[in-house]
């Protein structure tokens, strides 16, 4: 090969490369944009569903009160799983692959099993439902790469373990009544947490409660 044409080969390898560098970036930010967008769309599609909840549950105890401004059907977005019966079978989801269910997925491919086992996820943007809600499981944390999630097996026993310690804080509390009022939300807030957690990874989450010693006592 001339050597004219070996630098212009050379040039354009570099020039490619730089290239690809630079699409591989933009391709990260538009990646990491859009599972934001996503995460936005799906909150306020269950701020959507909380209020509708809301006013059906006043048009049922006050039926009259229905006929000022009636609530338009329901369209077929909303069939389906949703809030925390699609964490719960998610969750379920992950416990059957043969790889394990600790093993990481990339939450598109979490979604596709989860359709692939017979679920739907109620919502205009079930994918984007979906992903709100594997966000906000106890059981569940972001894997090391974008968009990868992962159980996490030994969820109860920490948050037996925040228990253990925000219960030693309250007793400590004795005048500050502000302090004593959050540490108990704190408390129930974690109380809901650690009942999703076991009853989500089951026999998964009893296995780690005998291993350490620490499981909640029968009944």
């Amino acid at each position: 090969m001339a050597p004219s044409s070996s630098r212009s080969s050379s040039r354009l390898a570099r020039a490619a490369g730089a290239e690809r560098m630079a699409l591989l970036r933009e391709r990260e930010k538009l990646t990491r944009r859009r599972d934001a967008a996503a995460r936005q769309l799906a909150t306020v599609e269950q701020q959507l569903a909380e209020v509708r909840e809301r006013l059906e549950l006043i048009d049922r105890l006050v039926p009259e009160a229905a006929n000022v401004h009636p609530l338009p059907a329901r369209d077929g977005a909303g069939d389906g799983l949703r809030g925390a019966a699609i964490r719960r079978a998610a969750v379920a989801v992950l416990r059957e692959r043969p790889a394990g269910p600790a093993a990481p997925i990339h939450y598109r491919a979490w979604f596709d099993a989860l359709r692939a086992a017979g679920h739907q996820v109620a919502g205009k943007d079930p994918l984007a439902v979906f992903l709100t809600q594997i966000s906000r499981s106890p059981v569940v944390r972001r894997g090391a790469e974008p968009g990868v999630y992962l159980l996490d097996l030994d969820a109860p026993a920490a948050l037996r373990a925040r228990l253990d310690r925000l219960h030693a804080r309250l007793a400590e509390q004795s005048a500050d009544r502000d302090e004593r009022e959050r540490l108990v939300a704190e408390i129930a807030v974690a109380e809901r947490a650690l009942d999703e957690a076991e009853r989500t990874l089951g026999d998964d989450a009893a296995g780690r409660s005998g291993a350490d010693g620490r499981g909640r006592a029968a009944g």
